[in-house]
């Protein structure tokens, strides 16, 4: 269980401006648009559906296109709350709980819920390793790249399970690759032989501080320095599910290539230049058959589960 000088630093870190993704030019290789299309074709089958549209068709929605509305939920490690605001456009739930580690994320999501006038949505701050939930209170509980970070899976995971109403869901969309980002070193070999091949003018750094350099894995001090929290247990969340929930389904999404080699230079990779969009195309197809093969695992993975009977 994380101290509280940890405890201190990761909220400090996801109250900042460091723990959110703002550029306007793509960094990240979750910001890049086609990589997101990829995504939501890998969970829901199309790229123009995202995986929580996806989730609200499939389990609420009836055949005449009504969304069945639901009593109570709650996110778990909500940041600043841009999952809370765009699932309002369905009208799912009456109440949304969220909460978070951090007061300073807590406090911009209350403001920007209560700007966009999202009366629904109710934020407090919370440890998720901590965290006591009502018992059979929610309809569904959300865990949107948040899960990763907590240490006491277990106390997490008995906390839903015993939260969730009779036919509750458990949404995860989440970081399930090696803890503490401890990379395989298939996984850096693929990567780095990437980043060397690639052409200078793709491979430099959108933030303008030169090329990409080769990716290697980082100790756990420097983790622990940057933030604790982070994939802290990550490599555990899909061997204790079943131990709590009836897991519906697991659809992966990659990463395990794309995740490291995009880092620093997803913008790079832009319609108007098709010879880099060639290069992107081909790092999909590689990340595709080395997880085919059984050479690389996926790194991400969109997870239902439900409440067990």
């Amino acid at each position: 269980m994380p101290d509280e000088a940890e405890l201190e630093r990761t909220g400090e870190y996801w109250g900042s401006d460091s723990g959110h993704w703002k550029s306007e030019t793509w960094e990240h290789w979750l910001q890049h648009p086609k990589v997101q299309q990829r995504l939501n074709a890998l969970t829901t089958g199309t790229p123009h559906k995202d995986r929580y549209a996806n989730f609200v068709e499939r389990f609420f929605t009836a055949p005449s296109g009504i969304v069945r509305r639901l009593d109570r939920g709650i996110t778990l490690g909500c940041g600043h709350g841009e999952f809370e605001r765009g699932l309002a456009q369905y009208g799912l739930l009456r109440i949304h709980e969220a909460v978070d580690i951090s007061r300073e994320s807590i406090a911009r999501a209350t403001g920007a819920a209560q700007r966009e006038g999202f009366s629904h949505i109710q934020y407090r701050v919370a440890d998720l390793n901590t965290i006591r939930l009502p018992e059979s209170s929610y309809d569904v509980v959300f865990g949107i790249s948040s899960v990763h970070h907590v240490s006491r899976l277990r106390h997490l995971f008995q906390e839903v399970a015993a939260a969730l109403k009779p036919g509750g869901y458990f949404l995860l969309d989440e970081y399930v690759g090696p803890s503490k980002f401890q990379w395989t070193q298939e996984q850096l070999d693929a990567v780095n032989e990437q980043i060397e091949v690639l052409p200078a003018e793709f491979k430099q750094l959108v933030t303008g501080n030169g090329p990409k350099a080769a990716v290697v894995r980082p100790t756990l001090e420097e983790m622990n320095a940057a933030d604790p929290s982070e994939a802290v247990c990550s490599a555990d969340i899909l061997k204790l599910l079943p131990d709590y929930f009836d897991v519906v389904e697991i659809n992966g999404y990659g990463g395990s290539l794309l995740h490291m080699l995009l880092e620093g230079i997803a913008g790079n990779f832009v319609e108007n230049n098709p010879r880099s969009m060639a290069y992107l195309q081909s790092f999909f197809d590689l990340e595709d058959r080395l997880i085919a093969t059984g050479r690389l695992q996926h790194d991400f993975a969109n997870i239902v589960c439900a409440k067990r009977s």
